[in-house]
């Protein structure tokens, strides 16, 4: 076991980091005794340490420090997060124990340093607080911060971000509105702390604002922050802020004349207490300490400071600057191109720090600028090719071979841009404290990129972009503010304590997100809040997390980005939100965790809501007064503006009319203070106003007299006027007599009361009656004289009793009896006629033929005299055969005109005997003497029933039959008319032809066809068959090479040509033969002398000629003398055996002539 013994003094920060400890040997020997196993370097310690317990009971100091102190120890004592060389490498650990431990960090009560150079410090530390000695320990690792990376763009020369006029295309006025507070401020007395990688503070351009004692080097532990010389951020972020002006040097700063202290931090790695000390260096004299740097800004990194850190940040906030407050400024980031978010920045994340974004010189986000909702301020910096101009280390150090640098840029120059604004406020106002600025800063900030989305009003009324926070900084305005500032009112912080969840995160469910809610129930004016989130979650950028008020502002604590953070969980993370600035903490606040990845999920452990402001005194009820003068000084209820109900508010009755708030009636007259006041005018303090004897609640609610005017009793009858119905006349009041006079004589809203029931003179109708309604006379029960009484009159006759009744037609009826007082035909003992008229006068007409069909015609009688005009008690009114109610109810023609169609034929001979529709006209289109449904065609004249039938494929005489006994061969003919044909074979063409006499049309419509057959066989269509003389030298036709290889006669074939219509065939038949005839060969004989041969053959062609001459001059002769016909064939016109029977019919066709064929003619065709 290694472990360094010792102790030393702790020494101040500017003189030593040397911070020993004087660790407990006797403890730690004890504790090695009890664990021998220690010393053997286990490797599996890191599992080990002393996390901080989720439980309180187990760590009671620690969980009396601020949440965010709390959560920062149980994050850093984690030590799964550490690799194995930085636990190896660490000498020094801070532990928090009731008991002293080492030397204390002078940060936090019962907190620590404990320098152990070992190992196996872990187990040692989980065996002390497994042992109850400490309740958390982490290591002070070193780790490296860097300058936020600025843009490599070409500068522009001009300091736009002060004055922007427009140049370099940018838009005139995106600056920070700063030259005209220039006129009454420049940060005179104000010292702003750059704490970064150091500060040349003998430039020409920033030694005159220097402050070499307030100065400090956080790496090498001196007081000179020189910077080595490729280290020229924090020169380039003091230039920014506070570069001397008016000097006629380079550039100026925001605060030309503020003092500058140059902090080195980040050139070097630190540890939770460098920057600690460094944070809280000299913070008496310090006013400002403005911070351009932070953790990686590559979107993976969640990181924050240390317990120690926080610390030293609420040691600034409640102790620094003499109690009012250091203002600390932070860079948000530059990750945006990364997906960074600043609120996964711990220090840009703190409450205690103003995070500030940058803007391009168009007041548009830049391409770097994290957003976030822990974002306050914006100001402008490098983007669109333009950069920030400031100092830059001298000579060729630095980012130039110059002093300046126009390429500055990134968050880092917003920062202690806004730094030197502050310091400007500063001046204006030395008493504001670090609260009054963010809130001047809020409230004071310019709305720019006004079209952007992304722009929200919280339910404060103050605007928030996620972008750009409040806006960007406005110096103008801000030093305005300052200048009159009422300070703020002490800081409130409410909290809920660790509200468990313990639910899983569904995977890739945005729509299904886990909530967690939490009623506050202290109305708190909020500044900040803070949200303590612990999750388990292997790839932890798949969340997002959203707090929403109770005025439904939605801070986007953190939102999902794809590849973006693969880190496992959020351990006690402490997001930040300024959104809900100004918003009023009561109400309900949840918080909405939803996984917008995939593959993986995780579980919500537990969360934590704290919220910063001050104290409000609501007026709930928004009467004037507040809740809790309502409360506790009048008693009046918070919640409702008006208490008794009055109509009077409770301001009103406290400050105005004085009456009693809880008491809805001051005075008890019946009537409510409101009333009184806003209605009558009375007092609400006197019972009777008028004091006439009533009170106002008598005189309004009953009586309804003027509470404001004396009620008299003119006629001294002992009646008020408004009880007297006639205060004129002292025989009119409430107990007078009532008489029969028209006149309410006893005052009881009531005439003549008692006379309606009396009748004087016994007509039927009462006194009052008569008196008042019908005007007669009450003691004469006849009137008019009429011989009819009153009340008969007016009861049973409702005739006017005051006029003599008569009857005019003297008929024995008056005129009210009588329907029709001058026609004595009219009265009620006559019987009704079927005429239209109430013959009988009992307010019918005709009632006697309801229901009733006289005529039996299937009309009602009412109908046929009312609405059809026909005779009711005749059938058929129009004498057509046909009755009124058929025609009128089944055929809808006339009951009054026998041709309803016009059309020459009666209804009754169209229904019953021509069967055609009586509605439509039967007429005779074609003029023929036949109508249409007489004929078969009423389009043609040519076709009707009187018409011979014609062979045309029409029905010509309409008897459904078409071409009937049509003798179809008087129309047909054909040549030759000789059927017997004797052609010679090789000389004679053979023609045959058929003639029909009939139009192209009705052969089409007939569709009429000729076939030419030979000996049953096709080979031909048409009218005509021709053949040409068959030439026998290499004749391949079969009928040719029957013929040519033949001598003499041959035949008959049988030609036919078959005319059809389809109904019947008519074969027209020739009978044809052929001659013929070939000389035959000579023959030729062989020699042998060939000139013997020659000579022979002469000699024999000359014989055989001549003998062949004398042969044919033979047979000519023969054939002269005695030529002789073949036999003849049976002569037919049909040769097709289906039409033999019909033979008769055509007897008059010539028969063909035939010659016998040879024996063995057909069988070889």
């Amino acid at each position: 076991m290694l472990l360094m013994i010792g102790s030393s003094t702790h020494v101040s920060d500017s003189q030593s980091n040397g911070k020993k400890v004087g660790f407990s040997i006797m403890l730690l020997m004890f504790i090695s005794v009890l664990n021998p196993m220690a010393s053997a370097g286990q490797s599996d310690f890191k599992q080990y340490g002393a996390e901080l317990s989720s439980n309180p009971e187990d760590a009671p100091i620690t969980y009396s420090y601020s949440p965010a102190i709390r959560a920062a120890f149980a994050r850093v004592s984690d030590l799964s997060q550490y690799s194995e060389s930085q636990l190896n490498s660490v000498k020094e650990w801070v532990v928090v124990s009731q008991t002293k431990q080492g030397e204390p960090t002078g940060l936090l009560p019962f907190s620590w340093y404990v320098e152990i150079d070992s190992v196996d410090a872990p187990y040692f530390f989980g065996e002390l607080q497994s042992s109850g000695v400490i309740e958390v320990a982490y290591p002070l690792v070193e780790v490296q911060h860097y300058p936020r990376w600025t843009p490599n763009d070409p500068y522009f020369s001009n300091q736009w971000h002060l004055e922007n006029t427009g140049q370099d295309n940018g838009v005139s006025g995106e600056d920070v509105n700063i030259t005209g507070a220039w006129n009454n401020v420049r940060g005179t007395g104000v010292v702003i702390g750059v704490v970064d990688d150091g500060l040349e503070w003998d430039h020409d351009d920033l030694k005159t604002n220097y402050e070499s004692t307030l100065d400090y080097d956080y790496c090498n532990y001196d007081g000179n922050p020189e910077p080595a010389g490729w280290d020229a951020h924090g020169t380039a972020a003091a230039g920014v802020a506070a570069a001397t002006g008016n000097n006629g040097l380079g550039v100026s700063g925001a605060a030309p004349d503020a003092s500058l202290a140059g902090l080195m931090l980040i050139a070097c790695g630190n540890s939770d207490s460098d920057e600690a000390n460094a944070l809280s260096h000299l913070n008496d004299d310090i006013d400002i300490y403005s911070n351009s740097w932070g953790p990686s800004d590559n979107g993976r990194t969640l990181s924050g400071p240390g317990p120690l850190m926080i610390a030293a940040f609420e040691d600034d906030a409640y102790n620094g600057r003499n109690g009012l407050g250091n203002v600390i400024t932070w860079a948000a980031g530059n990750g945006l191109s990364n997906q960074d978010d600043s609120n996964l920045d711990g220090y840009a994340n703190s409450r205690f720090t103003i995070s500030v974004t940058a803007v391009d010189h168009d007041g548009d986000q830049t391409d770097y600028g994290e957003p976030g909702a822990n974002v306050l301020i914006s100001a402008p910096s490098d983007g669109s090719g333009v950069g920030i101009t400031t100092t830059d280390n001298a000579g060729n150090n630095g980012y130039t071979s110059s002093d300046y640098t126009s390429n500055f840029g990134g968050t880092s120059s917003a920062t202690p841009l806004v730094s030197g604004v502050i310091a400007l406020m500063m001046e204006a106002n030395s008493n504001l404290t670090w609260r009054d600025v963010q809130q001047i800063l809020v409230e004071s900030a310019r709305k720019n990129d006004p079209n952007d989305s992304g722009w929200n009003t919280n339910g404060a009324g103050l605007e928030f972009n996620h972008k750009y926070g409040f806006g960007v900084v406005d110096a103008g305005y801000a030093v305005d503010l300052a200048t009159n500032w009422q300070t703020l009112d002490p800081e409130v912080n409410l909290t809920s304590g660790t509200i468990t969840v313990s639910q899983t995160v569904p995977d890739n469910d945005p729509n299904n997100p886990v909530v967690s809610s939490y009623s506050v129930s202290e109305s708190i004016r909020v500044e900040s809040v803070d949200v303590i989130f612990d999750a388990d979650h292997t790839y932890r950028s798949d969340l997002d997390v959203t707090l929403i008020s109770p005025d439904g502002t939605e801070s986007e604590l953190v939102n999902y980005f794809a590849n973006r953070d693969s880190g496992n969980n959020y351990n006690e993370w402490q997001f930040n939100s300024v959104q809900h600035w100004g918003e009023i903490s009561k109400g309900t606040w949840t918080l909405e965790v939803y996984d917008d990845g995939n593959q993986d999920e995780g579980v919500w452990n537990h969360w934590e809501l704290v919220i910063h402001g001050t104290e409000v005194d609501l007026d709930s009820d928004g009467d004037g007064i507040t809740d809790s003068n309502e409360t506790d000084v009048y008693g009046t209820n918070p919640d409702n503006p008006d208490t008794d109900s009055d109509g009077l508010s409770d301001y009103v009755e406290i400050f105005t009319t004085g009456t009693d708030p809880v008491d809805a009636d001051t005075d008890n007259d019946f009537l409510n203070d409101g009333i009184e006041v806003n209605v009558n005018n009375t007092d609400p303090f006197d019972n009777d106003t008028d004091a006439d004897g009533l009170t106002d609640g008598l005189e309004v609610l009953n009586y309804f007299t003027n509470p404001l005017v004396a009620d008299p009793d003119d006629d001294l009858d002992g009646y008020y006027w408004f009880q007297d119905c006639n205060d004129t006349n002292p025989m009119i009041y409430p107990a007078a007599p009532e008489l029969l006079n028209g006149i309410d004589d006893d005052c009881d809203l009531l005439w003549d009361e008692g006379y309606n029931s009396t009748d004087a003179d016994s007509d039927n109708l009462s006194d009052f009656s008569e008196y008042h309604g019908y005007g007669t006379n009450w003691t004469n029960m006849d009137t008019d004289g009429d011989l009819l009484s009153d009340g008969d009159e007016v009861l049973i006759y409702f005739t006017d009793p005051l006029v003599k009744d008569n009857d005019s037609d003297s008929d024995g009826w008056y005129w009210f009896q009588d329907c029709n007082d001058s026609d004595p035909a009219i009265n009620p003992d006559i019987i009704e006629s079927l005429d239209g008229i109430d013959n009988n006068c009992n307010d019918e007409i005709d009632e006697d033929f309801i229901g009733q069909d006289s005529d039996s015609d299937g009309l009602f009688d009412l109908d046929e005299f009312n609405n059809i005009s026909t005779d009711p008690f005749d059938p058929d009114s129009d004498g057509d055969g046909l009755f009124d109610g058929y025609e009128f109810n089944d055929l809808d023609t006339s009951p009054l005109d026998k041709d309803s169609d016009l059309d020459g034929l009666e209804d009754g001979v169209e229904v019953l005997e021509t069967l055609t529709n009586p509605l439509v006209p039967d007429l005779d289109e074609d003029s023929d003497g036949f109508r249409w449904f007489e004929e078969c065609d009423d389009t043609n004249p040519l076709i009707n029933p009187n018409q011979d039938e014609f062979w045309n494929g029409l029905d010509d005489d309409c008897d459904d039959e078409i071409d009937e006994v049509i003798n179809r061969l008087d129309y047909i003919s054909w040549t030759p008319v000789i059927t017997d044909i004797l052609l010679n074979a090789t000389f004679e063409d053979l023609e045959l032809s058929v003639f029909v006499d009939l139009t192209e049309e009705e052969k089409s419509r007939l569709n009429l066809t000729i076939s030419w057959l030979r000996n049953g066989t096709v080979v031909g269509q048409g009218p005509s068959f021709s053949e040409p003389a068959w030439n026998c030298e290499n004749q391949t036709a079969d009928l040719g090479a029957i013929l040519c290889n033949h001598t003499g006669f041959i035949g008959p074939w049988i030609i036919s040509a078959i005319i059809s219509d389809g109904s019947q065939d008519i074969y027209a038949t020739w009978y044809i033969s052929y001659e013929v005839w070939f000389p035959p060969e000579p023959v030729k004989e062989e020699d042998e002398s060939d000139d013997t041969l020659s000579e022979f053959d002469v000699t024999t062609n000359q014989m055989i000629f001549l003998g062949l001459g004398v042969l044919i001059v033979i047979l000519l002769a023969m054939l002269v003398l005695g030529r002789r016909k073949p036999p003849r064939a049976k002569e037919s016109m049909f040769a097709d055996p289906r039409y033999e029977p019909r033979q008769s019919q055509y007897s008059a066709v010539p028969g063909a002539p035939s010659l016998p064929p040879p024996s063995d003619a057909f069988g070889k065709w």
